[in-house]
């Protein structure tokens, strides 16, 4: 086995001699803040009036805790300049405010970051903190100190010189005498006039207060209104003194013209009195006459007198005005609807024109009367029989012809459904619409001309109304005959005529016996 490395006393010594310098530098750069290889984070800067005391590599805290340190300190536009390095990490906002401390009173100085609301944006790489504040500094507190304490030495120098010796102290015994004097004075006054000093207290408080709400506002008015007086009394004075200038000739005229004044008005009062006698016969004889007239109607003479005082023509004044006013609103209540709608017809290729006539007395009833030019009006078939070379031959032939109908229907609305029926296209029949979407759009079914050989005439159609003139139509007319059915299309107007409502209104009434 071979015998372990011995180390001689001297290396021992040595080699714990390096140990510790090795362990000595670390902690100097550890302290010290230096480091190697490229600094982390990002670059700041600030401006300072002053940066002494602060060294390259100092702190840079925010609440205590260190966020960085100083990297470079120059002189910019005579201010202290200074580059800081920010850990990475750390978000420092635009709002922040960069002060200059100590730690304690003669510790070293370092750079602390106030921050400002948390919902500032945060600064980016090279740009500025542009707040800052300076601690005073200890050398100027230092000076200031001193000067206070030669200033007050000075003081206690001249109050030596003053209160020394024995009439010093004669004088300050005289003093304090005077002041115990007192103050028993104002012991006695208080407790004598507590209840009276309390209430004047309190009256200072109130009054303290007022001012202080009120107080601006009065002071303002008071401003206001003597700026006005001022200006009222300045103007008023200079309008005297200019009309005194100006009006002397003209007082003189106007006395003159006053005394003429009154001489015509002495005039004036002699006249109204002569006119007076002689108008007074006059109006006795108009009172008296008026006063017959109103005697006689009080009595019921006359038209005006059996007016007022007979109670049956009042009566039959009142009735008839009633039945006046009836009249008139059963007219307004009238409404006559003039219209015109075509539908064509797609499998004739033709086209059915409706004149309409719409009557409504009431909200919930009306009339209608139509005249329609109906294509498939009038159908006639004739039959043909031919005998030729023993042979019998029958040719049946419809012919379809245009005819002119007519439709007189009366109608009744019950909420959102409105029943027909009467006369429809000159035959018996009964219809029915359902009104939807606040009466915009309808849709309606007919039943008419039962007596006919095939089915009877059966008709469904829609209606959309685009305003309160116009509307378009569209169903299928005549579905159960396979002859006649056809789809159709069309459009229409409607417009309400006032002339022919007030022309219907001042028709005489009919009367049934």
């Amino acid at each position: 086995m071979k015998k372990g490395l011995k180390l001689s006393p001297e290396a021992k010594v040595g080699l714990f001699v390096l140990l510790g310098v090795i362990l000595l530098v670390y902690m100097s750069l550890r302290l010290g803040g230096i480091r190697f290889g490229r600094a982390q984070g990002y670059t700041l800067t600030v401006d300072f009036d002053s940066a002494a005391g602060l060294d390259k590599g100092a702190s840079v805290r925010v609440a205590g805790v260190e966020v960085g340190r100083v990297k470079e300190i120059q002189l910019k536009n005579n201010k202290a300049h200074l580059m800081l390095q920010i850990n990475p990490g750390v978000k420092i906002g635009k709002d922040f405010t960069a002060v200059l401390t100590a730690k304690g009173l003669l510790g070293e100085k370092y750079l602390e970051l106030i921050p400002g609301s948390p919902n500032a944006p945060p600064l980016s790489n090279g740009e500025a903190i542009t707040r800052t504040t300076t601690y005073v500094d200890m050398d100027r507190l230092i000076t200031t100190l001193n000067d206070v304490a030669v200033d007050v030495k000075g003081i206690s120098e001249s109050l030596s010189k003053v209160l020394g010796g024995p009439e010093g102290e004669q004088t300050i015994r005289t003093i304090v005498k005077n002041i115990e004097e007192i103050s028993d004075r104002i012991n006695h006054m208080v407790a004598k006039n507590d209840e009276r000093v309390d209430h004047i207290m309190t009256s200072l408080d109130e009054f303290t207060a007022l001012l202080k709400t009120q107080g601006p506002m009065i002071t303002d008015d008071l401003r206001t209104a003597l700026k006005n007086l001022n200006d009222s009394m300045v103007k008023t004075s200079n309008n005297l003194n200019g009309m005194i200038a100006e009006n002397r000739g003209n007082l003189k005229e106007g006395v003159e013209n006053l005394k003429l004044a009154s001489a015509k008005l002495q005039e004036t009062m002699a006249t109204i009195d002569k006119v007076t006698k002689e108008i007074t016969p006059g109006v006795t004889n108009t009172v008296n006459s008026v006063n017959s007239i109103a005697t006689k109607i009080d009595k019921g003479e006359g038209t005006i007198g059996k007016l007022i005082n007979d109670p049956t023509t009042h009566d039959n004044l009142n009735k008839a005005i009633s039945g006046i006013n009836n009249y008139i609103a059963k007219a307004e209540s009238f409404h006559t609807f003039i219209g015109y709608r075509g539908e064509y017809l797609f499998d004739k290729r033709n086209t059915k024109s409706y004149f309409s006539l719409r009557i409504q007395p009431k909200t919930d009833k009306y009339y209608l009367l139509e005249v329609v030019d109906d294509p498939n009006g009038k159908i006639n078939r004739t039959t043909t029989t031919t005998t030729a070379g023993g042979v019998t031959t029958t040719t049946k032939e419809t012919k379809i012809t245009d005819a002119i109908k007519f439709t007189a229907e009366i109608a009744k609305r019950i909420r959102m459904v409105t029943l027909r029926g009467g006369i429809i296209e000159s035959t018996g029949g009964a219809g029915m619409d359902i009104n939807l979407f606040d009466d915009r759009v309808k849709v309606s079914l007919d039943a008419f001309d039962f007596t006919r050989s095939a089915h009877p005439h059966l008709k469904a159609w829609g209606t959309f109304y685009i305003n309160r003139y116009f509307f378009l139509t569209a169903g299928y007319d005549d579905f159960v005959n396979k002859e006649l059915r056809s789809g159709f299309i069309g459009a229409g107007l409607q417009f309400d005529d006032e002339d022919i409502k007030y022309l219907l209104s001042t028709a005489p009434p009919i009367r049934f016996r």
